[in-house]
């Protein structure tokens, strides 16, 4: 769910677009924020424990020679909340620095391959395993700086697949990056400084999203279209899956399939969730695709009520489409804290339910009204629990809710911190026992069908909905620990957060 950034410029300096960039996405993650800059000094990168601010701005790496950068806002699926985890992470030898959004599924393997060739792993993110493949680990002439001219010979690029055309070092980055491709597995967007080249490449079955967009003197990557509005950038285009982009100078040098084709399997959680509403998934904004989620949900699951209320914010879009297709008034009800970051991606259990408790109150009263109370989704039940209570103590006669996505019932394995299945309520119990978990009237829930017309309707994509079905487009494991590389005598501590780290 990480938010990432990348940034080539021809002319001035590629860190504060790349920061701006950063800051559209903070939805996507806010346990720490990381801009790398590459010039011709080698990289310099800026890395802090908390939300992004602008306050970071003023001591950005770089400089008006940085004509790369990448930048990344996290939210953690593997490995703890500390500084060293942190992205963008950088090589010891300076000349490549990635962020990466996502989840590998055998990055534990790798690991252990990589550390037997020499690799020393400095953090206990999957992330590093990405990194240390590009470096070239075990292999004096596969890696990215060797391609940057640092001295290896690399490899030809007829070792990618779908590479011909490029030649020289953009072809042994291809031959680089596509060597990684053939041993990573699960869901990873990519982007990485590379000397002055900006790369960015997806997993075979884009399972996480990244999108391309272009100015005069600029080319971009990011998680999400709101991202590359922000920066001007009116030209468009998704990176395919399996794709990878090479930008240089502010424009793209060559793009190239680095993976076999896979069956398609964009994550759904996209599309319910986690997507900013004025960001696109296939030229149709997410909030349009709520608002089609609220209209079919009403079709499915009408109730005698008197008004909706809308649960704020990422609920609002589908409360607008029940209430219009139930022909009933939209009330807003309940008032959201701005301040209280997004709860759902608080890795700490305890600061979770704090937050929850000042995160929504009451702004005008529902005495005696029957409500229906429309969100986006359910995961643990405690946002709803909270929010049933508030309307009762209101006066609600009724509370029905309503849910505009499927039940959530099975891990994330790509990219998003749904681990243990004994925290998702849906999870083992039928909708009447959850109904009562929460203390509604009634619960229901958008069918599977629905999802599935309404996304399709809007995008012609595959999905992954492995958290709905339990069923995964790759290989996976039981059952994945957060801290599964976390060696057990690792200590816990983290470098001073806003620490400067020159490469």
């Amino acid at each position: 769910m990480c938010g990432i950034t990348g940034v080539s410029v021809l002319d001035g300096a590629a860190a504060r677009p790349a920061f701006d960039g950063l800051v559209t996405l903070q939805h996507r993650g806010q346990e720490s924020w990381g801009v790398a800059v590459a010039g011709p000094g080698g990289v310099r990168v800026r890395r802090a424990l908390g939300f992004a601010s602008r306050s970071g701005c003023d001591d950005l790496p770089g400089g008006p020679a940085g004509g790369v950068a990448v930048a990344h806002t996290r939210y953690s699926t593997t490995g703890a909340t500390l500084l060293e985890n942190s992205q963008p992470f950088v090589h010891e030898a300076g000349h490549i620095a990635l962020a990466h959004n996502g989840d590998l599924t055998n990055a534990a393997a790798l690991r252990v391959l990589l550390g037997r060739e020499g690799y020393a792993f400095r953090s206990t993110s999957d992330s590093e395993v990405i990194l240390a493949l590009l470096a070239g680990t075990g292999s004096r002439r596969d890696g990215i700086a060797a391609a940057e001219g640092t001295g290896g010979s690399g490899t030809g690029a007829s070792e990618a697949s779908g590479a011909s055309g490029a030649s020289g070092a953009s072809g042994r980055v291809v031959a680089a990056v596509a060597r990684a491709v053939r041993v990573l597995r699960g869901g990873y967007a990519v982007v990485c400084a590379a000397g002055d080249r900006l790369l960015a490449f997806r997993d075979p079955h884009g399972l996480r999203p990244l999108v391309a967009g272009f100015a005069p003197g600029r080319a971009a990557v990011a998680s999400e279209t709101c991202a590359l509005d922000a920066l001007g950038c009116s030209e468009q285009r998704e990176v395919e899956p399996g794709e990878l982009l090479i930008l240089r100078d502010g424009r793209l040098e060559g793009a190239y399939r680095v993976a076999e084709p896979a069956p398609r399997a964009s994550c759904v959680f996209e599309h319910l969730y986690l997507t900013r509403q004025d960001s696109r998934i296939g030229g149709v904004r997410t909030g349009a695709t709520r608002v089609a989620f609220g209209e079919r949900l009403a079709m499915e699951s009408p109730v005698d009520a008197d008004l909706v209320v809308a649960v704020p914010a990422s609920g609002v879009p589908a409360a607008r489409g029940y209430a219009r297709a139930a022909g009933l008034p939209l009330a807003g009800t309940l008032v959201r804290n701005e301040q209280v970051g997004r709860t759902f991606i608080e890795p700490d259990r305890g600061r979770r339910e704090r937050k929850l408790r000042n995160k929504f109150s009451i702004g005008s009263p529902v005495d005696g009204a029957r409500v229906v109370v429309v969100d986006d989704s359910i995961v643990r039940g405690s946002t709803m629990r909270r929010i049933v209570t508030l309307l009762r103590e209101s006066g609600a006669s009724e509370v029905h809710v309503r849910i505009a996505a499927p039940p959530l019932v099975a891990p994330c394995h790509y990219g998003v911190d749904i681990v243990d299945t004994g925290e998702l309520v849906a999870a083992g119990r039928e909708v009447e026992e959850v109904c009562r978990i929460i203390g509604a009237t009634s619960l229901a829930h958008l069918s599977v069908a629905g999802m599935r017309q309404t996304v399709g309707s809007v995008a012609g994509e595959g999905l992954c909905e492995g958290c709905i079905t339990g069923e995964y487009p790759t290989p996976v494991d039981g059952a994945r620990d957060k801290l599964r590389l976390v060696p057990a005598q690792a200590p816990r501590h983290a470098t001073p957060p806003g620490a400067l780290h020159p490469r």
